[in-house]
């Protein structure tokens, strides 16, 4: 701790606070950069957008059908309860596809 105290009474109050003007500048002075950089980009994309105007159109191109939705498995009366139901074919619709099948749910003993 001494050695700080020495080392610190060197600097005077002034050039404290010019470093710390100086170093906040420099930080606003990189923001001020980023910015422009990103409004360059914002620019770019509305070039991009006018000269795909320009151009002729092509023929559109058909969208994909709507797939169709998971249907539910049919429950039995002591079998599982609906909610649980709805959750695993969620899960099996997001990881397998909206074309996947679930025949039968189970609860497990």
């Amino acid at each position: 701790m001494r050695y700080f105290l020495t080392a610190a009474s060197d600097i005077t109050i002034g050039e404290a606070l010019s470093n710390m003007v100086v170093g906040l500048g420099v930080v606003f002075l990189a923001l001020l950069f980023l910015c422009g950089i990103i409004s360059l980009f914002k620019g770019i994309s509305k070039l991009d957008k006018s000269s795909a105007k320009a151009a002729p159109a092509k023929a559109p191109v058909k969208a994909a059908p709507a797939a169709a939705p998971v249907k539910a498995a049919p429950e039995k009366a002591a079998g599982v309860d609906g909610a649980v139901v709805a959750v695993i074919l969620a899960a099996v619709a997001e990881k397998c596809g909206p074309n996947a099948r679930v025949t039968s749910i189970q609860k497990a003993n």
